[in-house]
C-alpha cells in the first residue's frame, strides 16, 4: 500500500468513481509519482484506491486519450515518456509563446493573493533544494506556473498550458535532477515573480521565455544521453 504516495478518492464525492480516479492518477503523473515508463496495472490501482477495477479501467481510457498512458495489448499499461527529440521541440516551442504570453498577461492582471502565493513557492522551492527534495520542488513548481495561468486572466490560455504543462512535467524529474538545474530553475522564478508582481509585463515576457528556454535544453540534455542513436 505504500508503494506510492498517491492521493485517495473521496467516497462522499457526487463526481463520478471514473473522474475521481482518473483526477487522482492524473495527479500522480503530472506530479512525478508515476514515473515515465512505469508499468501500473488496473488490480493495483484499484487495491490502492480501495475501488474495483471497472473505473480504474475507464480512467486509464481517459488517460490514454491525453497520451498520458500507453496501453500495449498483451503487454499492459505504461506511463508515457518522452517519444522523439521532435515531441520535445514541438511541445516547447508552442510553451515558450504562450508561457510568454500568460506572463505578459500576469503582471497586468495579478491580484495580492497571487503574488503573496508567487513569493511563498519561490520560497518552499528553496526550503526543497535545502532538503534535496525533487519530488516537493516539482510539485511546488507546477504550483507556482499555475498561479501565472490563473493570473493571466485567459480561460482558453490556461486550457492550452495545462495540457501542454502536462505532457512537458512528464521529463521534469530528470530535467531537475541534473547538477545545478534546481539552483538556477530557482533563480529564475525568482526573478519571474518579481517581475511580475512588479508588473513589468514585457520583463515577464522575456524570463519567462529564458526560462522555458533553459528547462528545454536541460530536458534535451536528459534526453540525448538516455538516446544517443536519436
Amino acid at each position: 500500500m505504500a508503494k506510492w504516495n498517491i492521493s485517495p478518492v473521496d467516497s462522499y464525492s457526487y463526481e463520478p468513481l471514473r473522474k475521481q480516479v482518473y483526477n487522482v492518477l492524473r495527479e500522480a503523473i503530472v506530479n512525478g509519482e508515476f514515473m515515465p515508463d512505469e508499468k501500473i496495472t488496473e488490480m493495483e490501482i484499484a487495491e490502492h484506491l480501495n475501488v474495483s477495477r471497472t473505473p480504474v479501467r475507464e480512467a486509464f481510457r481517459m488517460l490514454e486519450l491525453e497520451e498520458l498512458i500507453t496501453i500495449i495489448p498483451q503487454q499492459g499499461v505504461f506511463v508515457s515518456g518522452i517519444k522523439s527529440r521532435k515531441e520535445i521541440d514541438d511541445i516547447f516551442r508552442v510553451r515558450m509563446v504562450l508561457e510568454g504570453l500568460a506572463a505578459y498577461l500576469a503582471a497586468l492582471n495579478i491580484n495580492e493573493e497571487q503574488r503573496k502565493k508567487l513569493k511563498k513557492y519561490a520560497d518552499q522551492i528553496e526550503q526543497c533544494i535545502l532538503d534535496n527534495d525533487l519530488k516537493g520542488c516539482v510539485k511546488i513548481d507546477i504550483a507556482f506556473h499555475s498561479i501565472i495561468k490563473e493570473a493571466s486572466g485567459n480561460k482558453w490560455l490556461e486550457r492550452f498550458l495545462d495540457s501542454l504543462f502536462v505532457q512537458s512535467t512528464r521529463f521534469r524529474m530528470k530535467s531537475l535532477s541534473q547538477e545545478g538545474r534546481m539552483v538556477n530553475a530557482l533563480n529564475e522564478h525568482r526573478r519571474l515573480g518579481e517581475a511580475i508582481t512588479h508588473g513589468d509585463a514585457d520583463l515577464a515576457r522575456e524570463y519567462m521565455e529564458e526560462h522555458i528556454r533553459q528547462a528545454w535544453k536541460s530536458i534535451l540534455i536528459v534526453f540525448e544521453a538516455e538516446h544517443p542513436e536519436e
